[in-house]
């Protein structure tokens, strides 16, 4: 009887362990999906989950952005990254073109995000609004002087259309891939080009107009023609979902060497700029004050407690103040 129970309780954890690990992994095809991405028709989405995946047919796995169609190419826990490629770039198929616009605006943070001290503020609702970016933050710099700045997994490249042709290094010919196309409505032949890496408002050439913008791997694309550079196209692109580790960070956070995930540490940053305002200051103004001070005493007239007065408000504006601090 002892015996019979124990193999029930057996088989009963058996049968617990394998549902613990249903509910933190699926497949899709011979991919596997787990935290913290979610299949839609798992049973345990509520349907608010920030990484709902789609299976297709049990072969594909598909992500919206934007409700826009993205296939999933591949997901890399370890760096925490995602590649995908767009629904319309077709495969051996150059003339194939994106479905839609995908700027680096609507992954959030866009290119405020190499600013003065090269991090962005990140907030709660910054991370539910954006919850992939085109870029991840990485720590450099001195231990006691950290850095925290942005190293892009993606960069943009702009579809543009011109009623003439345009002799420009910064545009690149699509050649027999997508030149003498037709607008729909006019029996005008177009000139279709590429620019890699983003471009200014002066960079638009006259009778020329934005046809989309989509994001590529991060590469050199020198010397590259059309057709090399859509068949990264088809590759896809990275985004990463390491927002998703900064939830209880007020400031954002960094990834590090081995992947891992921290604060970014603005207190620290901002005591030790303090100490590096003041210190040059006190330094150089040292002398200034003794030199102050001999004069105050030979001008015996003034009373005692007005020259300790002065002295007194003179240091003040020298010592470093108090800067409370805030988690």
């Amino acid at each position: 009887m002892a015996r019979l129970l124990f193999a029930c309780l057996l088989l009963l954890l058996l049968l617990l362990f394998q549902t613990s690990n249903c509910m933190d992994t699926n497949l899709c095809g011979n991919r596997t999906i787990s935290d913290p991405f979610i299949l839609h028709s798992d049973p345990l989405n509520s349907g608010k989950s920030l990484y709902t995946l789609h299976c297709e047919k049990n072969t594909s796995t598909v992500l919206y952005l934007d409700s826009r169609k993205y296939y999933v190419q591949a997901i890399n826990y370890d760096n925490l990254t995602i590649r995908v490629v767009d629904a319309g770039v077709q495969k051996n198929d150059c003339s194939s073109l994106p479905d839609f616009s995908l700027t680096y605006a609507r992954l959030g943070n866009s290119r405020s995000a190499y600013g003065m001290f090269s991090f962005k503020s990140t907030s709660r609702s910054d991370y539910v609004s954006y919850p992939y970016t085109w870029f991840q933050y990485k720590k450099t710099g001195l231990e006691w002087l950290p850095k925290y700045k942005p190293r892009a997994l993606s960069q943009m490249m702009v579809f543009i259309n011109c009623a003439n042709p345009v002799n420009s290094p910064l545009y690149l010919d699509t050649g027999a891939c997508l030149n003498g196309g037709k607008y729909s409505n006019v029996s005008l032949s177009i000139y279709t080009y590429v620019i890699v890496g983003g471009m200014k408002a002066s960079d638009l050439m006259e009778k020329c107009s934005l046809e989309r913008m989509t994001l590529l791997p991060v590469k050199d694309y020198k010397n590259m023609s059309f057709k090399e550079i859509h068949s990264l196209l088809e590759y896809g692109f990275d985004l990463s979902w390491h927002s998703s580790r900064c939830a209880r960070c007020s400031n954002g956070c960094y990834i590090e060497d081995s992947n891992r995930t921290h604060c970014i540490d603005v207190l620290l940053f901002a005591s030790v700029l303090i100490a590096l305002v003041q210190g040059p200051k006190f330094i150089f103004g040292s002398p200034f004050v003794i030199a102050f001070l001999i004069y105050k005493w030979r001008r015996r007239h003034l009373s005692a407690y007005d020259t300790v007065e002065e002295f007194l408000q003179t240091r003040n504006n020298l010592v470093p103040k108090n800067f409370g601090s805030s988690c």
